[in-house]
């Protein structure tokens, strides 16, 4: 304690400064030596990996040669389904989306592989939904497909509108619209005038030859619209009866001005 004390005082640092000094925290160097641990393994697995892969055996065992298709062989990827399957149902039990892995890594790969297997059907002239029947028309579905996403959709957008949700985003909506107010602006921003018009005739056309009503789907007596549809599409309407005449001097059927007489004599 002499010398400690005496190493201290020749530093300039006093017995009473050392024991204020904070103590020597040994988890961080703990955590650093961790961290190159698991760094060093994870490259010695990748490179173990493929050289596995280079000689053409198994990637785990590194003993049989793998499945066709697979890097692994069928004990392996046996082993690894059943592990799988266990993990999954802890996850399910606990409540943890994506059987506890992260969900945006998750998300991620999800979207990459759905991206090349599209591609890949793509180029191969099939459907890039189910992979077996070729489209027709220039198309990315064949018609199977198309027909089974149009009834899901249909089944859904009747679900949540009887709920009162967002056809699209299943947001609360108000005033018995289809749309939250995020989903009708985005989609008002994304749709051309022109085919918004196309769309809004022809869904016009279709629901006034099946004797409903045009805005709200509601069977009519061959009206239109319906009573409520009718009264709100009435009082947003101004009356062209009642709207200020652009010119009073004019007639109903554009007339010439009425004259006065010492004025037509004059231009006579």
């Amino acid at each position: 304690m002499a010398l400690l004390s005496g190493a201290f005082a020749a530093g300039g640092v006093s017995t009473g400064a050392a024991a204020r000094l904070p103590p020597f925290d040994r988890s961080h160097v703990f955590e650093v030596a961790m961290a190159r641990n698991d760094e060093r393994a994870r490259e010695r697995q990748r490179r173990r990996h493929a050289e596995r892969i280079a000689r053409g055996s198994c990637s785990r065992c590194g003993k049989t040669p793998p499945e066709p298709g697979l890097k692994v062989c069928a004990v392996c990827a046996d082993k690894r389904r059943a592990a799988e399957r266990a993990r999954r149902a802890r996850a399910r039990k606990n409540g943890m989306p994506y059987a506890g892995r992260d969900p945006e890594l998750c998300r991620r790969a999800d979207r990459a592989g759905d991206r090349r297997r599209r591609k890949e059907r793509r180029d191969a002239g099939l459907c890039t939904s189910c992979g077996h029947c070729p489209p027709a028309d220039g198309r990315s579905i064949c018609e199977p497909c198309r027909e089974a996403r149009r009834t899901l959709d249909r089944r859904r957008y009747d679900a949540r509108r009887a709920d009162g949700l967002c056809v699209r985003c299943a947001r609360p909506t108000f005033a018995g619209s289809s749309r939250c107010g995020r989903c009708s602006v985005l989609e008002r921003e994304r749709t051309s005038p022109e085919r918004r018009s196309a769309a809004d005739k022809k869904r016009y056309a279709r629901r006034k030859a099946q004797r409903v009503c045009v805005d709200c789907s509601t069977p009519t007596a061959g009206t239109a619209r319906c009573p409520s549809c009718a009264r709100r599409s009435n009082v947003r309407t101004p009356d062209p009866l009642n709207a200020p005449a652009p010119f009073p001097e004019y007639g109903k059927r554009y007339r010439a001005p009425i004259l006065p007489t010492n004025l037509i004599s004059r231009l006579t």
